[in-house]
């Protein structure tokens, strides 16, 4: 729903807000991405160093639980390289908004 009358204040700040969240979601998934890549590197360290991959093997698991991992991994990668294009879209979005374009 558009608002009506909006002032070029307004508009400013509601754009910051959105902005800024858009930011926190940007840092936040990424931090998710790099903490998710981190403990699935030292889970599968140690299931290779203590041959433990061997029983996942033997339950028929190591290759869904590989699968499961590059699926999520890439999954957080595409969602942090898509809010990084929404945020630039708004970016543009807010420079071109008719009510902080000046009349003349």
């Amino acid at each position: 729903m558009e608002r009506q009358n909006t002032t070029w204040e307004e508009s400013v700040e509601r754009y910051g807000q959105l902005l800024t969240a858009v930011n926190d979601l940007v840092r936040h998934t990424t931090q998710l991405a790099k903490s998710y890549e981190e403990v699935n590197m030292e889970f599968g360290q140690l299931i290779y160093e203590k041959g433990l991959h061997e029983i996942m093997q033997k339950a028929n698991t190591l290759q869904d639980y590989e699968r499961n991992f590059q699926f999520m991994y890439y999954s957080l990668r595409g969602q942090v390289e898509q809010l990084k294009h929404l945020r630039g879209v708004l970016r543009v979005l807010l420079i071109r908004d008719p009510v902080n374009c000046p009349f003349n």
